[in-house]
């Protein structure tokens, strides 16, 4: 199947209409084991790393795609898509400019993006994107997104580490939605032959930056904490809630993309802080470990309001700084551990 690969910062690109139109969508989230030198001909140094991957990647393996989808996400990676238009070679680049708000006004705006989406795959490619197409990519995504339910849940009382279930969430999105189901089906199936929740682990609430690269699950794993709970792109936000199946497909697709756990990059904060503290009580949990990647303002910004609350509501809650890298990172570990000790 041709693949049309997509960035995508925080889980507002309806990879529904990439399906329709016959493609396979595939998330760019770089390389963290490949330099970012390609990149940084182009951005400075203390640009995002993350983003500078991004781009890395998409020079790359442009070749290896029929084209590419840049959508909405922070101030920083919408300001390189001039950069992108310039050095990635690709015969498809298209914005989508997802809304920040999700209120009446974003929703028609969401449903014009989307339609925009769908024209020019239509031009570009003949692709007869219908009603019955769409309506049967969002039955075929809701499918994974339950499956994905269902191994999250299992994360609060089964022995999972972090990285096996980040894993399964990244090839989900980078896999044929089909494949990606029999994937975490035996994902689930090895999960529940598992034994209990370790005792010797604390279980935590993961928020802050998106996690590109599992050797960071593994750092934490290693400081003595399993996630069963978080909020991030590789994660809940993708299966979080399901795309409504009744009614008119692009209209339910705008209706979800409205409705899903925001990031520190859409309006409303106290969404936000409510998502996670309903999180944190459903599960009985009273531990966060928030994160933002060097450089990525956003979600730093955002930690001081929303861990502030967080702590006034009772909660214990670390947040940390970390680097861009899959190497052993002796100041973090600390902090993990410190942390762990304190409670």
């Amino acid at each position: 199947m041709k693949t049309i690969a997509y960035f995508d910062a925080t889980h507002d690109l309806p990879e529904e209409i990439i399906m329709a139109a016959g493609f396979l969508p595939y998330k760019i989230l770089g390389d963290v084991h490949t330099s970012n030198e390609p990149a940084d001909r182009y951005l400075q140094a203390f640009f995002c790393p993350a983003a500078r991957s991004f781009l890395t990647e998409a020079m790359a393996r442009s070749g290896d795609w029929e084209g590419i989808i840049l959508a909405q996400g922070c101030n920083a990676t919408n300001r390189h898509f001039d950069i992108w238009k310039r050095h990635v070679t690709t015969p498809f680049l298209h914005w989508f400019n997802g809304p920040s708000r999700d209120d009446a006004l974003a929703h028609r705006f969401m449903k014009t993006e989307i339609w925009r989406l769908i024209n020019a795959l239509e031009r570009k490619f003949c692709a007869g994107i219908t009603d019955e197409k769409i309506a049967s990519a969002i039955r075929e995504s809701n499918v994974l997104k339950r499956r994905l339910q269902s191994l999250s849940a299992l994360r609060g009382t089964k022995d999972i580490p972090n990285r096996e279930y980040f894993e399964a969430l990244v090839r989900s999105m980078q896999l044929p939605k089909a494949d990606a189901i029999e994937e975490v089906n035996a994902a689930i199936a090895r999960a529940e032959q598992r034994g209990p929740f370790p005792s010797n682990k604390r279980k935590a609430l993961l928020t802050g930056s998106d996690v590109t690269y599992g050797e960071f699950m593994d750092l934490i794993d290693e400081a003595g904490f399993r996630i069963v709970r978080d909020d991030i792109s590789e994660g809940e936000r993708y299966y979080a809630t399901l795309i409504p199946e009744e009614g008119e497909p692009v209209d339910a697709l705008a209706r979800y993309y409205l409705t899903i756990p925001k990031p520190a990059t859409k309006v409303g904060i106290r969404k936000r802080i409510d998502y996670l503290e309903q999180a944190l009580v459903q599960s009985g949990l009273d531990t966060v470990i928030s994160q933002n990647i060097k450089f990525c303002e956003a979600f730093a910004y955002d930690s001081v309001l929303v861990n502030n609350e967080l702590k006034a509501k009772g909660h214990r809650v670390l947040h940390v700084e970390r680097e861009f890298t899959p190497g052993p990172d002796n100041q973090l570990m600390n902090r993990l551990e410190a942390f762990s000790e304190m409670l």
